[in-house]
């Protein structure tokens, strides 16, 4: 009689303890959970919600939600264009979170620390990203109004703008035998406008990464193919590197690339196999990591494993 009368009264005081819906209920283990969703960490650091809180068994997260686990930390995203971190990067070569790389006061795309074009490749890691002055992260042109858009008179490619002045950098695409203007500026071989020199201002001040001439004619190494390639080119990009326009360096301002000496060429981030750190003519080397962050001093922005100074358009 006494043991049925106790088993009476346990059974009233679970009842009374049990938690309404909404409320929380403290484990003696120091977790919590609420009566219409529990959530439980696996080992392997995915998240499981029973059925009652509208999500399923399979480790998936809302957008914006942030699910902890014993293997770290990942954050979802709310868009199809997403800034990269640190705790969601899942790249070897992460560092801190990005900086924005600021241009004259605007912020473009291959600054902006996020993969506009979802190739997986963040800012300046991205090969069609020439400078953070750069508004097109999916093609090798940058894409700014008036940027190198005359279909002839080129000037310095690199410098953010087209304005020709004394001493700058001076070419007519009806120079070159390849046509890189295409219909709107072809090769005219009686075309008396084509200096065999550049002026000393020019050659100096052009900030021509490796493997570039000043007018944006670059030869890049795709697929074990090397090409040269007018950066110009609207639509040419990587992927479609066999269709880009072709061109002809301009011998009098051409760097030419040379890996055998520790030089990045152009459309590389890192160093030659060998090579500790990139060789730079009388600059800082620098390296990009998977966001596109490098550790090139403020005002400065890393191309080719070399340190330029950002030049607004």
């Amino acid at each position: 009689m006494l043991r049925t009368t106790l088993l009476a009264v346990c059974a009233l005081l679970l009842a009374c303890k049990a938690p309404e819906s909404g409320e929380t209920m403290t484990l003696g283990t120091g977790e919590s959970t609420t009566a219409t969703s529990v959530t439980t960490v696996n080992p392997t650091g995915d998240a499981t919600t029973d059925p009652t809180g509208g999500t399923g068994g399979t480790g998936t997260t809302e957008p914006g939600a942030t699910t902890t686990g014993m293997t770290g930390t990942a954050t979802g995203t709310t868009g199809e264009t997403t800034a990269v971190s640190a705790s969601s990067s899942g790249s070897s070569g992460g560092g801190g979170a990005c900086t924005p790389l600021d241009c004259g006061g605007a912020i473009y795309a291959c600054g902006d620390c996020m993969d506009n074009d979802g190739d997986g490749k963040v800012d300046l890691a991205d090969p069609e990203c020439v400078s953070p002055c750069d508004d097109l992260e999916d093609t090798f042109a940058t894409g700014l109004p008036g940027d190198n858009m005359d279909p002839c008179k080129q000037d310095c490619f690199f410098d953010g703008n087209s304005g020709g002045g004394k001493g700058d950098c001076a070419w007519d695409l009806k120079c070159d035998p390849m046509s890189p203007g295409g219909d709107k500026c072809p090769y005219d071989e009686n075309f008396n406008n084509c200096p065999d020199m550049q002026t000393q201002e020019c050659v100096e001040t052009c900030q021509v990464p490796n493997g570039c001439d000043c007018f944006g004619c670059c030869t890049i190494a795709v697929d074990g193919m090397v090409y040269d390639v007018y950066l110009g080119d609207a639509d040419c990009s990587v992927d479609n590197i066999e269709s880009c326009s072709q061109c002809t360096k301009n011998a009098d301002c051409d760097d030419d690339c040379n890996p055998e000496m520790c030089e990045v060429c152009f459309g590389e981030t890192e160093p030659p196999p060998g090579c500790e750190e990139a060789m730079c003519d009388g600059g800082q080397s620098c390296t990009i990591d998977d966001m596109g962050n490098s550790d090139c001093p403020e005002g400065y922005y890393c191309a080719t494993g070399c340190c330029y100074m950002i030049q607004p358009g």
